[in-house]
């Protein structure tokens, strides 16, 4: 197969992984020190899909959703931190946007999914307090889940009447989805002006029907869970990219994990057919749930 250089690597874009430069390919390098199961993690795709090169057409795909956002010159900052905190004191652990996107409009949080999809239910709010082993934990816990709706609730992007109204009807709500829509509401719809965006970016394998049908069902949960937490005055946008290459990059890759990485610097990994990726709005800023023509 043949390979290329990726233009811009070290140019300094915009590009954050911690308090540096700001060039992609410095992203790169701390990304090959976190946690990789296998070249299917979607932070491997995600990372690629971002890069320089594909900022022109990341601009075109999404402005009419997001009118005069400009990839090039927003703040993109990879695993990014938010903490949960309660009265101003961190009261659990943060949730880690996998690229969370500054501009003058917008605040972009994006959590990339792969493969996930495929193996893992998604641990309900219920799920995960009736983790909780002790009364002590469980109180916490409930702290964690108030200062994460209250950051939805204080952006004004929830239609929910009360926090008791939440425990009622939210627990069969993905809690990763609750915190990486807190995550986005977070200092969002304020006096800065940046209007807080929710994207949930399914890759998938265009040549694997099994692959296609189960994004597709992963869809349908986060339509259902937009509708549960009654998101409003933001956007939610899942964009689902064909991965075009699966069965190249399992041959080369097949039991390497972060040093993938390493080899992005150098080429381009995982391919996308840019022409068929598909961005669905299902939250508009003015209002409630709507589910929009791609």
């Amino acid at each position: 197969m043949t390979t290329n250089t990726k233009a811009m690597i070290d140019d300094e874009m915009a590009y954050f992984f911690g308090l540096y430069r700001g060039s992609y390919g410095e992203v790169l390098g701390e990304l090959a020190r976190t946690k990789v199961n296998s070249f299917r993690t979607s932070s491997i795709p995600l990372a690629e899909f971002w890069q320089p090169a594909n900022l022109n057409d990341i601009r075109n795909l999404l402005q009419p959703h997001l009118p005069r956002f400009d990839p090039e010159v927003a703040l993109k900052f990879f695993e990014f931190p938010v903490d949960p905190t309660v009265n101003g004191k961190r009261v659990g652990r943060p949730s880690m946007t996998d690229v969370m996107i500054l501009d003058a409009d917008w605040q972009i949080a994006v959590e990339g999914k792969y493969t996930e999809y495929l193996h893992n239910e998604d641990k309900t709010v219920d799920m995960w307090l009736r983790e909780a082993e002790t009364i002590e934990d469980l109180m916490l816990r409930r702290k964690i889940l108030k200062s994460w709706i209250g950051y939805i609730n204080t952006a004004r992007c929830t239609g929910m009447e009360s926090l008791g109204v939440f425990y009622r009807d939210c627990k069969p709500l993905s809690y990763q989805f609750l915190h990486r829509a807190a995550s986005a509401c977070h200092m969002a719809n304020g006096t800065e002006g940046r209007t807080p965006v929710l994207v949930y970016q399914l890759f998938y394998d265009r040549d694997d029907a099994a692959h296609v049908a189960a994004m597709q069902a992963f869809k349908a949960n986060l339509r259902r869970w937009a509708d549960i937490l009654r998101l409003r005055n933001m956007k939610f946008l899942i964009l689902t990219v064909p991965v075009t290459n699966c069965a190249d990059v399992q041959r080369r890759f097949d039991g390497q994990r972060g040093d993938i990485f390493h080899a992005m610097r150098g080429e381009t990994i995982y391919r996308f057919d840019f022409g068929a990726i598909e961005v669905e709005e299902v939250v508009k800023p003015e209002g409630g749930s709507h589910v929009s023509d791609k």
